[in-house]
């Protein structure tokens, strides 16, 4: 889903926030952000790197990232963890993926961030059991969403799952059907070779 227009509004939510390291897992804490969902953090790792390397941003620069349950906001990016946006991005997609977490999270978590070389924001839900589902693309340059009020996303993310619902809806999908990869079940005998590279 790509993301075209929306009203320019101010987002008096936006917060600066001091980024923080422990090992090659970069880690925030952020009391206000609260218990915003229920997906373990386990399952919030599981498969990001993977996607974004070799879905969407082969060969560019990427910053991802998403809060726990606990309100510890976690993230992986290109280059080993070493590719950081300017801090104003930063405050953006975490802006962001807080309240929809909070505010529309289906029972999955939203991670948010940059890629395509960190110029386009990504939204992206993960489902109950933790796997990738929705992606939300935006060419858009920053200047142009910087004031679009977080409740833009949360339209723009109610409408993708919406359309997700359906699209599951039509082609008769149950949940026993699926595969549930972030938690360790295979699709094939060697679908999870090489899992461990692929999280975050």
């Amino acid at each position: 889903m790509k993301i075209y227009d929306a009203p320019a509004e101010q987002d008096d939510a936006l917060t600066q926030e001091t980024i923080g390291e422990s090992g090659a897992i970069q880690i925030v804490g952020d009391k206000a952000a609260g218990h915003l969902h229920e997906l373990p953090e386990q399952w919030l790792r599981a498969r990001v790197r993977g996607w974004m390397e070799l879905c969407e941003s082969p060969g560019l620069a990427y910053w991802l990232g998403t809060y726990t349950p606990e309100g510890k906001w976690i993230y992986c990016s290109s280059q080993l963890d070493s590719y950081q946006p300017k801090v104003y991005r930063q405050t953006y997609a975490m802006a962001v993926a807080r309240h929809l977490n909070k505010h529309c999270n289906f029972g999955g978590a939203w991670l948010a961030g940059w890629f395509r070389g960190g110029r386009e924001f990504y939204l992206c839900w993960k489902d109950p059991d933790g796997d990738l589902q929705i992606p939300i693309e935006c060419n858009k340059p920053f200047i142009a969403i910087m004031n679009w009020p977080v409740e833009t996303w949360e339209r723009h993310a109610c409408t993708a799952y919406q359309e997700f619902r359906e699209f599951n809806r039509m082609l008769d999908a149950i949940p026993r059907d699926g595969v549930k990869v972030a938690q360790g079940e295979q699709t094939s005998a060697n679908h999870l070779a090489n899992a461990p590279e692929a999280a975050i």
